[in-house]
């Protein structure tokens, strides 16, 4: 810090130098800073204005390579909780062991406002005099290692949450029906190492989830009878399978989603999904909820262009980004999609235009399919000796984008678009894009 008593840093009144400390301090859950200690460091004053500022003492993070047994990470645990005062505790705790200095914070556990644990014992915290959690707003557990079976707690404690919005379970630890916890009111909800199964359950608990997330999700292959129900809020849904996606469980053809607005999935193995059953289920469910998607995700799902058209066509009035982009180098949607279906996403030619005619010359109007579509992804093969490279395939793929980006500059649209192409520029020789209007 600089020593001239001029300096326009010490003009600044405290209420400024606490917002600018807040922000300093402000990290992500599981990174480690002792920026607080560091500005308590500085001078008398920057040390004053820290320790009379108890929302800076109020992130406790201890990592697994500390030791919670260790003198260091026990003191500075009851520096954070004594100058934190009274202020809402966010923790981040991988512990291999219980400890005393869990103890200490289950002794704040009035306190604990964002909390995320990573333990290979799960405690039940009941046990230890814990009953409820006045502050807590998010909520994430999960083991380093997990246990033969389900962690089974009838527990009642997380279920006084009042505050509660945002839960993270994994859900090789915890069974879904025995951990009490106030699923009505959770806005925010992931679930990892869960079936689809599990994820309608959840879906059909969680009657104000906004957004969810299933994370390394496992098929459902049971036979039951499908269960109805409705989430009137869920805007946002991620699912990422672990190994093939083949299906989105029973449920899928009678739940309804009237929110919707960004649907992903992701497949998740090496190996080609080859069911076909996916993509007109999710017609069926755009055409049932009467949603309107803006953002359409599809990566290692199989579809024939059939299935894709109407799918598109159900999404056409509102959907703004496709994604057909394949992870890890694989171009699966891109062998998938038929000419026809590609020549269907360009812009029509205007009426009386040979279709012969320079493409710069008839692209006066839009096609009537997706006409507010701004992204659109799509993997190119990568050469291989036993596989041919379609060149004609991908030369359509990108006049179909180039129609599209055209359009705007010829008074079509006047929005901007990001066409998005991933390819293999060495074997193709094909620039690769975004290409922007």
């Amino acid at each position: 810090m600089t020593s001239d008593p001029q300096a326009g840093i010490h003009a600044l009144p405290n209420e400024i130098l606490c917002q600018i400390f807040i922000f300093v301090v402000t990290r992500a859950p599981g990174e480690y800073s002792a920026s607080e200690l560091d500005l308590s460091f500085v001078c008398s004053r920057w040390r004053a204005v820290a320790l009379s500022l108890c929302q800076l003492w109020s992130s406790i993070c201890i990592l697994a390579h500390e030791d919670p047994e260790s003198e260091g990470v026990r003191h500075l645990t009851e520096l954070s909780l004594e100058r934190s005062g009274h202020s809402p505790l966010d923790l981040f705790l991988n512990l291999r062991k219980d400890s005393s200095v869990m103890h200490m914070l289950y002794a704040q556990a009035h306190r604990w406002r964002h909390v995320h644990i990573i333990t290979t014992v799960y405690h039940d915290l009941e046990d230890r005099g814990v009953k409820e959690f006045p502050l807590l707003e998010s909520l994430s557990l999960s083991m380093n290692d997990s246990p033969p079976y389900p962690v089974s707690s009838n527990s009642r404690m997380w279920s006084n949450a009042p505050r509660l919005h945002t839960l993270s379970l994994d859900m090789t630890v915890f069974e879904l029906e025995q951990f009490a916890v106030p699923w009505h009111q959770l806005h925010h909800l992931t679930l990892e190492y869960s079936d689809l199964d599990q994820m309608h359950k959840a879906l059909c608990l969680c009657t104000s989830v906004v957004t969810a997330g299933f994370d390394s999700c496992t098929n459902d292959f049971s036979f039951r009878d499908p269960v109805a129900y409705t989430c009137l809020f869920l805007s946002s849904l991620t699912i990422v399978a672990s190994h093939r996606l083949e299906t989105l469980g029973p449920d899928i053809t009678r739940c309804i989603y009237p929110s919707l607005s960004i649907l992903t999935l992701i497949s998740g193995s090496q190996e080609f999904s080859f069911s076909h059953v996916i993509v007109p289920d999710l017609t069926s469910l755009v055409i049932r909820s009467e949603c309107h998607l803006t953002s359409l995700t599809l990566h290692g799902i199989s579809y024939s262009s059939k299935h894709l058209m109407a799918l598109i066509q159900a999404t056409s009035s509102s959907l703004i980004k496709l994604d057909l982009c394949d992870v890890d180098h694989r171009a699966w949607n891109f062998l998938q999609l038929q000419r026809w279906l590609i020549q269907a996403l360009m812009w029509l030619p205007s009426p009386g235009v040979a279709e012969t005619a320079p493409i710069a010359s008839y692209l006066q109007t839009p096609g009537h399919l997706l006409p507010h579509l701004k992204e659109f992804g799509i993997r190119f093969p990568a050469s291989r000796r036993d596989f041919a490279i379609d060149r004609e395939k991908i030369g359509l793929v990108l006049v179909m984008i180039e129609s599209r980006c055209s359009s705007s500059a010829l008074g079509a649209r006047t929005d901007s678009r990001t066409m998005k192409a991933m390819v293999n520029t060495r074997s193709l020789g094909v620039r690769e894009t975004p290409s922007r209007a």
